[in-house]
Formats: C-alpha cells, structure tokens, sequence
C-alpha cells in the first residue's frame, strides 16, 4: 500500500522537475519531463522517471525511501534494466533516503553479483537528505523546499523549533516566488513530510500559523479519530471536514452544490482517493471527478 509520502514527492517531482536539478544533481538546461512508471511487463512500477533531451537521451529514476529495505540494490537494478530496455537509452539510477531508518549497510551505491564473465556490477547514487544542510536545501527550487523539513538542522536548538524556523524560511520563499496554489501544494508537501520526524501534536505545533494541513496526515488523524468512535459514519464525517477545509485552501470557495456533491461520497476508498488527488488537481469539479 502506498505510503502518504509517495504521492507528495511523484507530484511535485513531475510536475516541476527542473526545480529539484540542483539538489540531486540533474541537467537543468534541457527539455524534461516526467515518463511513464508502469513496468508491468515485469509486474513493477518505480517511483519518478524523468526524461532529459528531445529526443530522450537519458532517463534519470528517482526512488524514495523513508524505511530500511534488503532489496533496494536490487530493485534500482530491476527498475535501470528495464527503463533501459523500454526506452533504448542510458537510465541514471538514484535511491533517496529521506530519514536515517531508511539506511542499511548494504545501500552502498554499488550492487555486484557472480564472477568471472557472468559478474555484474550496478552502480546507482544515494542521497541521505538528513546529511544535507538545511541551508542549502532551502536554496533549491521552489517545488523541491518541501525536502527542507527532512534535513540536517542545527544541533544547538531542540527539533521541533528547528523545524518551526525552517516551515517559516519556506513560508517566506513562497510568499515571495510562488502563487497561492503551489504555496498550498508545498507546504502540504512539507506537513507530510515533516510527520516522519515528529508526532502528530508536534506537527500541529509547527506549522500553526502556516495555513495549511497535509491531506495525507491529517486524512490518517481523521480516520483514527473515526475509528476511536467506532462508527463508520464518524469516518465519513471527519473526512468530510478534512476534505472540505483542504479543498478550500487549495481551490477557494466552492460553488453551489459542491459541498453537497462532496457530502454526497461514502465511500471510504474513494475519499482516500481524493485525500491524494489534492497535490494534483486544478479544481473543485476536477478533483471531485476522482474515481
């Protein structure tokens, strides 16, 4: 099952890749885009591949961690190998661990295997964002700030003002480089994230003021808090508030019969399902055609 994460870094990673160039060392002066992920013709999907140059002349694949995993050399390797055999051009692999539990001893950026003529050797780059200062992860582009949240603080204040300070330096970088919707989309980009240091109470703390709450975070407080109650309907309820607070700050007021329209849904799965489209929607009407 999807992590909350996984949604918040493939949707701003493709929609505005040239703004994480600099931090994961990317070409930052060519034609980019996001590609497709499915590889079900091995039964496996990576999390972001990006296509540099017209025609493609390299695809870089980008994969999050947030917890330890004995197969991840492995899987880059799958994920390179057919990356390579579907689009017949060099695939730059790169594991990006985003918290310290993520690390193991065997993410060494290199996987070698066999011997004499049938050894094989991957290399592949790792990335722990908590061993990159959070100065410079506040330098990067506008989309890529919400990594921010998961670098390395200074070690003279306790976490969560550290991490008050840094929401505020992205606040203020939005306010000044960004419209109101991708404001939105990156601080609740920062909210989620920023649950994978601190607990929930904290990360209230934190961004108070800030205006804005993660879809993700949140959507998992709503259900507990509906689960506490035992009752479904209380589920539904609480995820109705959420979903409207958020639609609100993503898309504005909304027009008549939408919060009925909203109201409407009692289906759990599909409302999870809009939890997640928040990051990529451009409207009140496109975000309730979720299925």
């Amino acid at each position: 099952m999807p992590l909350p994460f996984d949604a918040t870094l493939k949707s701003i990673i493709a929609g505005r890749p040239a703004d994480f160039a600099n931090l994961f060392g990317l070409p930052a002066d060519e034609p980019v885009r996001a590609v497709n992920v499915d590889l079900s013709v091995i039964s496996a999907a990576t999390d972001v591949a990006l296509a540099y140059g017209e025609p493609i002349r390299e695809v870089v694949d980008l994969n999050f961690q947030s917890g330890p995993d004995a197969n991840l050399p492995g899987r880059l390797h799958l994920y390179n190998a057919a990356l390579n055999h579907r689009h017949a051009v060099p695939v730059r692999s790169i594991a990006v661990l985003l918290r310290p539990k993520a690390d193991s001893a065997n993410v060494t950026g290199l996987l070698a295997y066999g011997d004499g003529d049938s050894r094989v050797e991957f290399h592949y780059r790792v990335i722990r964002l908590w061993q990159h200062p959070v100065e410079d992860l506040l330098q990067v582009g506008v989309s890529a700030l919400s990594l921010a949240v998961l670098g390395q603080l200074p070690g003279d204040r306790p976490l969560t003002d550290g991490l008050r300070q840094v929401v505020q330096s992205i606040r203020q970088r939005l306010d000044r480089e960004a419209d109101e919707a991708d404001a939105a989309t990156v601080l609740t980009a920062a909210y989620t994230l920023a649950g994978m240091r601190v607990e929930v109470p904290d990360l209230n703390q934190i961004f108070r003021g800030i205006g804005i709450m993660s879809a993700t975070t949140a959507w998992d407080a709503a259900l507990e808090e509906g689960e506490r109650r035992g009752e479904a309907r209380g589920k539904v309820e609480n995820s109705h508030q959420l979903l409207l607070r958020l639609g609100r700050k993503r898309f504005g007021p909304p027009a008549d019969g939408t919060e009925s329209e909203l109201k409407s849904i009692r289906d759990l799965d599909r409302l999870e399902r809009l939890a997640d489209a928040i990051f990529t929607a451009t409207s009140w009407q496109e975000w309730l055609a979720t299925r």
